[in-house]
């Protein structure tokens, strides 16, 4: 049973409320990035990509289970939780992950949606640079005492001085804002189908994003793999040719090198999410100050 049975207990959150709102547009998000398919390295529709542990019906069971987490912190922001609850509620949801799939499934989202979450309610607007500042502020409260050490993405940080999620939610997911948003954007101006906007999101995420999975698989190797291999994808979809061919075969090559990139598929799920959750007119958004730069990913 979900550790977060419980919290069926306390009053409804009202569905006006942000934090209910974005945690129904997290699940969507996460859903959205799932079926894109083909992805390099990832799993999806297709196959496992460079994930012996992971399948797609996996997966989606994780989804799933993560209805009752995000629920749980939206109720807690609604009564007054603090930082330390929310902080409390992903360690659970990381345990019952481990617990009932056996293995690390959505681990970045719970931590990227928990923050993502506080940070909506906090600010108390969808201004996207006062939600930033507050990701940022959230993230200076979690990490003010201690930092993650144990982990297989504090590993790949202290081995390759990578920043890692821990610099990009203190910089305030410029990852999302200033990277995989515009390109959401973008390409819906441009007209592109569902498929190749998210696509488009991808190769601009693999350009930029410092992601501490493939750095820790393949080293500064996998991650000027991706960069590379970004870059092609782009140039592919804003000259309207069909990328599969090419991503099928960027998948086998991934898979043979054992290179994936977790931290950017994090990031298209809550860039997705973000979309979803604040629809509005698709004219381009201001980017945030240039002194924010995307940073390391888990």
């Amino acid at each position: 049973m979900s550790p977060f049975y419980s919290t069926r207990l306390i009053p409804q959150v009202t569905p006006q409320s942000a934090p209910w709102r974005l945690s129904e547009a997290l699940l969507k998000g996460l859903l959205l990035e799932l079926d894109l398919t083909p992805k390099p390295g990832l799993v999806d529709r297709r196959d496992s990509g460079s994930h012996q542990d992971l399948n797609y019906p996996l997966m989606r069971r994780s989804i799933t289970q993560l209805a009752d987490y995000f629920t749980a912190c939206a109720r807690a922001l609604h009564t007054g939780g603090t930082i330390e609850t929310l902080r409390d509620l992903g360690i659970q949801a990381e345990r019952y992950m481990f617990a009932t799939l056996g293995t690390n499934t959505h681990r970045g989202a719970i931590f990227l949606g928990g923050v993502m979450m506080a940070a909506v309610h906090h600010a108390q607007s969808t201004d996207e640079q006062a939600v930033s500042d507050a990701i940022a502020a959230v993230a200076e409260q979690l990490f003010s005492h201690r930092l993650p050490r144990r982990t297989k993405g504090a590993q790949a940080r202290q081995r390759y001085h990578a920043g890692g999620i821990i610099q990009e939610t203190l910089a305030g997911l410029p990852s999302v804002f200033s990277v995989a948003v515009p390109a959401l954007r973008q390409a819906q101006q441009l007209g592109l189908t569902q498929r190749d906007s998210h696509l488009l999101a991808l190769a601009r995420l693999m350009q930029t994003v410092e992601d501490t999975t493939a750095l820790r698989r393949c080293g500064p190797a996998g991650l000027a793999q991706l960069k590379r291999d970004g870059t092609i994808l782009e140039t592919l979809l804003l000259n309207q040719v069909d990328p599969v061919l090419f991503l099928v075969a960027a998948n086998q090559h991934y898979q043979t090198q054992r290179l994936t990139m977790g931290g950017v598929a994090d990031l298209l799920a809550i860039s997705t999410s973000w979309l979803l959750f604040t629809p509005r007119d698709m004219a381009p958004e201001p980017r945030l100050r240039p002194s924010v730069q995307p940073a390391a990913l888990l």
